[in-house]
């Protein structure tokens, strides 16, 4: 599959078009994949200290569906018609931190495991989504954890993708929802470095990879059960012109044998 984007300016990328052929090959062979040696699972923890006596514990995870039952724990390679579930949620068994809640404030992709490297896609930025797939399965600032969705990409150099965001521990008195109604979508851009809050920090998971794998479709099923159907039609017609030159060619021997016989006897 030949994968084509028509926006080169955009870091996040995703397919406008494709263009599918076919390769014969044999039937047994060996296939080898390879996976770049240091992509172990990062599904990082970060501290934060809310106050003298206590610390909160931030960390981001991957999920297999929006049911949020099974998460990821090794390398991940999806296809990229796939979608990814995160979760950010807030650690702590400490009752005093009840009224504690947790704010999503910018999510970024990049292909190190480093948040600060130099190109970055951006997903989400002042808790309100930049990525036109990104999308909350949960309100943002109202509990001690948010979900959130967004469609498979690719970016620029085609390595595995980490997706890092940064989280905002909120006090009770304070605001911790954010209103995305005026909230203009910028474009694509490089996010930069630049000031985090006092009180949050930067979580991670990843690596995710991209499978550029195709699967047959309904259609090149049924031009397989035909292009069978044509080789066993012309294998029966082959046999049958083969009868027919054969029974052709005794009639015409018998025929020229009566006639020599036949002007012998004359």
């Amino acid at each position: 599959m030949l994968s084509v984007s028509l926006r080169k300016t955009k870091i996040i990328r995703r397919r406008d078009f494709k263009i599918i052929w076919k390769c014969v090959y044999p039937r047994h062979y060996t296939r080898n994949t390879g996976v770049s040696v240091g992509t172990d699972w990062l599904s990082t923890l970060s501290l934060v200290e809310f106050s003298s006596s206590l610390q909160l514990g931030l960390i981001m995870t991957l999920y297999t569906n929006d049911s949020y039952m099974h998460q990821y724990t090794s390398v991940v390679q999806l296809e990229s018609e796939d979608v990814l579930f995160f979760q950010v949620a807030l650690q702590t068994n400490n009752t005093f931190a009840s009224d504690v809640l947790l704010q999503v404030d910018s999510c970024w992709a990049t292909e190190s495991r480093h948040p600060d490297d130099a190109v970055q896609g951006i997903l989400l930025q002042d808790g309100c989504p930049i990525d036109e797939t990104f999308q909350w399965l949960s309100v943002n600032g109202g509990a001690q954890r948010s979900r959130f969705s967004v469609e498979m990409f690719t970016m620029p150099q085609g390595l595995p993708l980490y997706i890092h965001c940064l989280a905002n521990i909120c006090g009770p008195d304070e605001e911790c929802s954010k209103d995305c109604s005026s909230h203009s979508r910028a474009k694509r851009s490089v996010l930069h470095a630049n000031g985090r809050r006092k009180l949050g920090a930067v979580v991670s998971a990843g690596p995710v990879l991209v499978n550029a794998r195709v699967q047959e479709s309904k259609s090149s099923f049924w031009t397989e059960h035909m292009r069978m159907i044509f080789t066993v039609a012309g294998l029966i017609g082959f046999l049958i012109v083969t009868v027919l030159s054969v029974t052709a060619s005794k009639a015409i021997m018998t025929y020229y044998e009566r006639l020599r016989l036949k002007v012998f006897y004359q």
